[in-house]
């Protein structure tokens, strides 16, 4: 319990968060107001609890009032303090403007997903991969602390787009992808790409001087971008069973804008537990890959709507495959 706290996953522009330097994956709130938010653990005896600070409930109770917060990154294995204003009237969402998610932060330097090969036309080029600087991070509610938990992420998302953090040694940056995983694109695995994970693929000792920097990211309220194609295929298999002359009573306010996603409540059962300090967010999607997802659905219909021949069902796909090759040993 000594070295958890609450990992930096998303930072919205012009945002607390965002004003205090915080940096997305890198950084994690360890401690607020010379108190360490997991509790120091003084003076416990066996079976005793850790008390715990309850950073919601203490971020409502500062609203307009600065903090000190107590920040370690992971990069620079150092700790930094910083001050932040909790507010309701920045213009965005929450009250500090970030995603946050209980992790711990001990060798997290050393879980990390490198990059080290990128085949052509693959969904990693596609995505803008940089073999051998940039490190596979995250998505905005899961890190990725091991190939499997990667694995797990693009088997859910196959054929669907996923939005995932990825930071580059070259430019010190971290920023979010839209990658769409696929067995379609040619070759093998979902990914494409071949990666390395351990001791031997943590960051470079050039990039380990500083805390990096993250791209901010807009968000809005609305439908997660990955359910849209299966909303119109809802739609679709709808307007299919409308054909033999019934009616069939339609929430318009739903299929239309879709049901809000409400990430205080997410939890993620791969990897720990999400928090946001928002009501209902998500990322924002980028237009060229809503575009991409609206015509593979469109065709997906099509092709349902043909009846020619039923959709083969995908193939059962063992977690060491999903790449373009297994890690180096």
């Amino acid at each position: 319990i000594e070295t958890l706290g609450y990992r930096v996953l998303g930072v919205q522009p012009n945002s607390p968060a965002s004003t205090a330097g915080l940096v997305s994956f890198l950084d994690f709130l360890v401690g607020v107001n010379g108190e360490m938010l997991m509790g120091s653990g003084e003076g416990l005896q066996e079976g005793d609890e850790y008390d715990d600070i309850d950073f919601p409930a203490l971020l409502k109770e500062n609203n307009g009032k600065q903090l000190e917060l107590l920040v370690h990154n992971i990069k620079s294995n150092s700790q930094r303090l910083v001050n932040i204003t909790p507010s309701s009237e920045w213009g965005g969402a929450g009250l500090l403007g970030v995603t946050i998610r209980l992790d711990n932060y001990g060798g997290a330097d050393e879980r990390l997903i490198r990059v080290l090969s990128v085949e052509h036309n693959s969904p990693a080029a596609i995505a803008g991969l940089v073999p051998m600087t940039d490190y596979l991070l995250g998505t905005t509610s899961s890190s990725f602390d091991s190939d499997s938990a990667l694995a797990e992420v693009l088997m859910v998302h196959s054929d669907r787009i996923v939005e995932i953090y990825v930071y580059s040694s070259e430019t010190d940056l971290v920023r979010v992808v839209t990658l769409m995983p696929t067995l379609s694109w040619g070759g093998r695995g979902l990914l494409g790409a071949e990666i390395g994970t351990g001791y031997l693929h943590g960051f470079p000792k050039s990039c380990r001087n500083t805390d990096g920097a993250s791209v901010e990211r807009k968000i809005r309220m609305g439908v997660r971008p990955t359910e849209k194609a299966l909303l119109m295929e809802e739609k679709e298999e709808k307007s299919n069973s409308n054909q033999n002359g019934h009616e069939v009573e339609e929430s318009s306010s739903q299929e239309e804008e879709g049901e809000m996603v409400d990430l205080t409540a997410l939890t993620d059962t791969m990897s720990g537990k999400a928090m946001c300090f928002a009501e209902q967010m998500e990322m924002e999607l980028d237009p060229s890959a809503e575009e991409q997802e609206n015509q593979t659905a469109q065709q997906s219909a099509e092709g349902e709507e043909s009846g020619n021949r039923p959709t083969p069902e995908p193939p059962v796909v063992d977690a060491n495959n999903l790449f373009s090759g297994p890690p180096p040993r």
